[in-house]
């Protein structure tokens, strides 16, 4: 799968409120395969990571795709995108939020430019894990 083709696909400009009523995103985060895989990536991770970055200590509640699941080109991608490891950040819930509020408030081209940044963040971090 090319995740070069899911970063640069039209889906980045889907807002998350649009994903978060998409079939297959309601079927994806209320699968027994994602609540589990939550529950580790917590226990794994349980500060958040943007906070840490800034040197506050923050414990983790949420589990944040660095890289929108709705950038998959179809359902394969998605569910690929669901589930890497390598696709995910613990974060606290105001982080969460942040990131959430900025992704939804800008243009199509800031939007399409940050997709880039967490593609080669993604790449680094699959490239680590492997």
């Amino acid at each position: 799968i090319s995740y070069i083709q899911a970063w640069t696909s039209d889906r980045l400009t889907k807002s998350y409120e649009d994903m978060a009523h998409s079939k297959l995103y309601v079927r994806l985060m209320n699968s027994a395969r994602w609540r589990r895989l939550r529950d580790e990536w917590i226990r794994e991770h349980p500060l958040c990571e943007e906070c840490k970055r800034k040197g506050i200590v923050e414990p983790a509640r949420c589990v944040h795709h660095i890289t929108p699941i709705e950038s998959g080109r179809n359902d394969k991608q998605c569910e690929e995108l669901a589930f890497s490891r390598a696709n995910l950040q613990a974060l606290c819930y105001q982080c969460h939020a942040d990131i959430h509020k900025v992704e939804n408030s800008h243009s199509k081209e800031a939007h399409k430019q940050r997709a880039q940044e967490r593609l080669q963040q993604w790449i680094a971090r699959h490239k680590r894990d492997q």
